[in-house]
């Protein structure tokens, strides 16, 4: 197996643990790894040697996550996807309402807990989503922040090597 195709099955895996299908994994680490036009699904097909119906199902799960895009070329009637940059950013709002699901859960639990049941769990998911959410848009904003320097110190190296 190549680096190529076990990047894959790698993102298959870890999209996999994130929720997500393997296949939809596998789709995105092959559409990280295309050409700059990126893939059409039977190209995606071919580099993971699966059936194009299992491929149209993963492309429908990325395109509504937003983790790829239509990448269209003219004169081509295929669809193209790309993955759409940026896209990692979009999932700071999914981060937060995971948060904020748990930590509704854990407020219920302890509203609903029966005479005699033992609050400790709930209460630790409780306090831990509230840290959690206090603490997450700030890591957000460093994140975003740090990935500004990053953008503006490559543009500068490019510029740099073009003068």
């Amino acid at each position: 197996m190549d680096e190529q195709q076990q990047f894959i099955e790698r993102a298959g895996v870890i999209l996999e643990m994130q929720g997500m299908s393997r296949a939809a994994g596998r789709v995105l680490g092959a559409i990280l790894t295309a050409p700059p036009g990126g893939y059409n699904a039977g190209e995606v097909a071919t580099v993971l040697q699966s059936s194009r119906a299992a491929i149209s199902v993963a492309l429908r799960q990325l395109l509504m996550v937003g983790l790829i895009e239509h990448a269209p070329v003219p004169g081509e009637r295929a669809d193209r996807y790309r993955f759409r940059q940026g896209s990692w950013e979009g999932m700071d709002a999914a981060g937060i309402r995971k948060l904020e699901a748990m930590h509704q859960l854990a407020r219920d639990g302890l509203r609903s807990l029966p005479q005699g049941g033992d609050p400790t769990s709930l209460t630790e998911l409780a306090d831990t989503m509230e840290v959690y959410l206090e603490l997450y848009p700030q890591f957000v904003l460093a994140i975003r922040q740090r990935l500004d320097e990053r953008r503006k110190v490559q543009e500068h190296a490019v510029e740099e090597m073009l003068s």
